[in-house]
């Protein structure tokens, strides 16, 4: 029987740890005695975060500014003196509008972030954790990949891809001692929908509920959490009874 209890973990890498999701797991991941390397492309915020988790706890805090698109090998040079046992892949991007709306390069750089990067790190660290038989993985996802989503169709592709990823890499790892977990949560208080060029509208998770309720999850073993009752609906309802077709149709007149 594994041992999920995050204390067992000492060094925690957290992506797009700068601000919203990532930032609340970096701060509740150090509230439980691990030291965190936070990596985000914005250093001043980056700066205020390590300040914030060193003001409450006594973990040690490292900070790497970069562009996880362009920087991923240095990046995990940089990182090859931390033995991190944890790793956290928050960092993604979302775009809104009619598919032909953006640029090629927008959704291009999307793709790499949202996919690429996140598959790099967790094959880089799954090998790894495979080999001292003991890490684990924190994949998040979104409500979006569960479902086709006009004018959202690459972002809500790229979270169907880290689900699937995701749950498949629990099955193959669960026996080595590694354990993956997708979280999967809707509309929360970030940045997102900023960077997204939309509007959130109104009943917004708060950052530290999606966190808090993924590490309980985490630490009972489970390969999925979906933050909210309406969210689990989704998955469990909407899913289940009704056809890709009729969800898209409905859907298009939604957004």
């Amino acid at each position: 029987m594994l041992n999920y209890n995050l204390k067992r973990h000492h060094w925690a890498l957290i992506t797009g740890a700068s601000s919203g999701i990532g930032k609340e797991f970096a701060f509740q991941i150090a509230e439980k005695g691990l030291n965190v390397i936070i990596l985000g492309r914005n250093a001043e915020q980056l700066s205020k975060v390590a300040d914030e988790i060193h003001n409450a706890t006594n973990s040690s805090v490292v900070i790497i500014q970069a562009d996880l698109v362009k920087e991923l090998d240095s990046v995990l040079e940089n990182l090859s003196r931390f033995d991190v046992d944890l790793l956290v892949n928050n960092a993604g991007i979302g775009l809104y509008g009619d598919f032909i709306q953006h640029s090629w390069e927008e959704y291009e750089n999307m793709m790499k972030l949202n996919m690429e990067v996140l598959t790099k790190l967790s094959h880089h660290y799954a090998k790894k954790f495979v080999k001292k038989g003991f890490g684990g993985i924190i994949n998040v996802a979104s409500v979006a990949g569960f479902m086709p989503i006009p004018h959202f169709a690459v972002y809500g592709a790229t979270k169907a891809y880290v689900y699937s990823f995701s749950m498949s890499l629990w099955a193959e790892l669960k026996d080595k001692g590694i354990h993956v977990l997708c979280v999967a949560p809707g509309k929360t208080e970030t940045k997102f929908f900023e960077r997204a060029k939309m509007d959130p509208g109104k009943q917004l998770m708060k950052p530290s509920e999606v966190v808090r309720g993924a590490l309980n999850a985490y630490e009972k073993g489970s390969p999925l959490y979906i933050p909210g009752v309406s969210n689990k609906l989704i998955y469990h309802f909407v899913r289940r009874f009704f056809s890709d077709k009729f969800v898209a149709k409905m859907l298009v007149k939604y957004f």
